[in-house]
């Protein structure tokens, strides 16, 4: 039980890590006390689909959850790779919150089946946030010449490889 919990919260740490590490790149600004409530969001959104996940007790097709995430990650990854402005920078905490906890309810709903422990989501929240500020620093400092001259296009590639990988063997 206690490994199936600390893979869930890298899991979904992950994910913060991947949006930090693709804010810190194009250096935007992101404040703490966003960062935070972002955190906390996570946190209640596992929460409450963890409830669902127990009190229904079986597990339902995850793979269409994982599916739908594909498709959201390739659409924001096509939708960032055709246009200047982009999705996710207009709205960004709200647009990072839909597209962070569309895994997070699929996450959520399995840890119910499997009876986790439902201060899992204290973890996931904890977990989120610190690998968030790490990929913001990742991100932040990273002065490879690759990445220089692609700015503009290797966030989007990321985000269009994980909604493939995610639609197709997720």
């Amino acid at each position: 039980m206690a490994l199936a919990t600390l893979m869930i919260c890298l899991l979904i740490g992950f994910d913060g890590l991947l949006w930090g590490a693709i804010l810190g790149y194009k250096r935007i600004y992101f404040p703490i006390g966003q960062l935070i409530f972002l955190s906390i969001g996570v946190g209640f959104v596992f929460f409450f689909t963890y409830l669902i996940g127990a009190s229904i007790g079986f597990e339902g097709s995850t793979r269409f959850l994982n599916q739908a995430s594909g498709l959201v990650f390739l659409g924001i990854g096509l939708f960032q790779l055709t246009h200047s402005g982009g999705f996710m920078f207009g709205r960004l905490v709200r647009n990072l919150f839909i597209v962070v906890n569309i895994d997070n309810i699929g996450y959520g709903v399995i840890s119910g089946v499997q009876d986790i422990h439902p201060l899992t989501s204290i973890l996931v929240a904890v977990s989120f946030f610190a690998l968030f500020i790490t990929g913001i620093i990742i991100g932040h400092s990273a002065r490879f010449q690759f990445l220089t001259k692609n700015k503009k296009v290797l966030p989007p590639l990321v985000l269009i490889s994980i909604g493939i990988y995610k639609l197709f063997l997720g």
